[in-house]
């Protein structure tokens, strides 16, 4: 028996007769363990083969949001209907007593914090910066949901001028119309139609929570250097990004089929456009699985 169906094994029987968040959190911490350890080919072979042909495979399918991931109904994996998952922490209806409890192992995961505190951050950035102005405007670019902008307070509301959430998915978009109404106003465009639609204009406050997780370098170079471009003097640019080592790396790839473009410090500095640029910093999350790349314009 390999290392492999062992691992799966004593999960399997955690899960389902056991300690499940035990289970649950060896399985994930082991399958990260083994990925940064593995090139592509060894990883297909001595892990993803192994995993699918086992009864785990199946058993996590309970879950919805594991299973949502491998099914993407709307084309991709993390979509905005996911991020809801994680940010309330509530399963839909209609899932067995089992996959109701792997989810909410899934969703309390360090993972699952990571983009709770990151709704969290991204509502205290757009205070902060309204504090700065008596006028603000912001440019949310892959908007999904919004989420942050439940979290704002009528002060800061008060100071906002104009707050775009820019998305491609209209389904998204219409949540965001009706939880949001009247304040955010919801925008579908192609990201690559962000550098030459004029009808955007400039924005004291850009960012962008979760697209360049799906950007190869050339095209997150060319979207940031058209970002900053649309961002006024002494406006802030934020991008924020999975790290290759982030908890529940393992899990996603093996488990729901959920593949990232990761980035690592280095990676993220080789956004950095090469002009315009006042300052610009680094920095983690409290769980280290999001890295965020600040930038003021001069």
């Amino acid at each position: 028996m390999s290392a492999m169906q062992t691992l799966f094994n004593a999960c399997r029987d955690e899960i389902e007769n056991g300690d499940l968040v035990k289970g649950f959190t060896q399985l994930s911490e082991e399958l990260t363990e083994h990925r940064l350890k593995l090139n592509k080919d060894d990883w297909s072979a001595q892990v993803l083969k192994v995993f699918r042909s086992h009864p785990l495979a199946r058993i996590l399918q309970e879950d919805p949001y594991t299973r949502r991931a491998l099914e993407k109904p709307r084309g991709y994996a993390g979509d905005a209907v996911m991020m809801d998952y994680m940010n309330f922490q509530q399963p839909p209806r209609g899932c067995s007593e089992l996959g109701e409890r792997i989810f909410r192992a899934v969703v309390a995961s360090p993972n699952g914090a990571s983009v709770r505190w990151r709704c969290e951050y991204l509502a205290g950035l757009i205070a902060r910066e309204a504090q700065r102005r008596s006028s603000l405007s912001v440019l949310s670019v892959a908007c999904g949901h919004c989420r942050e902008g439940l979290m704002l307070q009528p002060a800061t509301k008060a100071r906002i001028k104009r707050l775009i959430a820019l998305d491609q998915d209209a389904k998204s978009l219409e949540v965001v119309r009706n939880s949001l109404k009247g304040f955010v106003t919801p925008v579908r465009m192609n990201v690559k139609d962000i550098a030459t639609d004029s009808s955007l204009g400039s924005f004291n406050l850009i960012y962008s929570a979760g697209l360049f997780d799906y950007l190869p370098d050339r095209a997150a170079t060319a979207l940031c250097t058209a970002l900053l471009k649309r961002t006024t003097s002494g406006g802030t640019l934020l991008i924020a990004n999975f790290t290759p080592d982030n908890w529940g790396r393992g899990y996603m790839e093996t488990v729901m089929d959920w593949h990232l473009i990761l980035r690592t410090k280095d990676a993220m500095r080789t956004l950095i456009p090469a002009s315009q640029v006042a300052k610009s910093y680094l920095h983690f999350d409290p769980y280290r699985n999001v890295i965020y790349l600040e930038i003021t314009k001069v």
